[in-house]
């Protein structure tokens, strides 16, 4: 399975001549982890993080830029799980215009124990199985 949402872009994330600044691309794709864990896994993003202490830092990222985004563009970002590891896992992000691929973004993060100091802890299988239903064979 795949996740998807959309997401226009704003002011806030454009440079002054109007095209998305590239960091705020990976605002963007944290923004699509968010609502996929709300929206896709069943579990409010800021409740895995304050109530179930668990989080998915960043270990790993790898972006190609493919086409600009302008003010006023309304993007459609696709999510899949590449890779489930022991305490790890690959997620894939992809922003498209209509056929357009605007950026992609290959992310490894962590599954993290929040319960003191940050530290990666093993997946176990009741987020196994949550993860595994989004994971796909590598698109790229």
């Amino acid at each position: 399975m795949i996740f998807e949402c959309k997401k226009p872009i704003r002011f806030h994330h454009c440079d002054p001549a109007g095209i998305v600044f590239y960091p705020q691309c990976l605002v963007l794709c944290n923004e699509v982890i968010e609502d996929w864990f709300d929206n896709g896994i069943g579990v409010d993003f800021y409740k895995l993080h304050a109530e179930i202490r668990r989080g998915v830092p960043m270990r790993h990222l790898e972006v190609d830029f493919i086409a600009p985004s302008m003010h006023g563009d309304e993007l459609t970002f696709t999510l899949y799980v590449a890779r489930i590891g022991g305490s790890s896992m690959d997620i894939v992000t992809t922003a498209s215009k209509g056929e357009q691929v605007r950026f992609r973004a290959k992310q490894t993060v962590v599954w993290a124990d929040l319960g003191g100091a940050p530290r990666a802890t093993l997946i176990d299988d009741e987020w196994r199985e949550r993860f595994s239903r989004f994971l796909e064979s590598p698109q790229d």
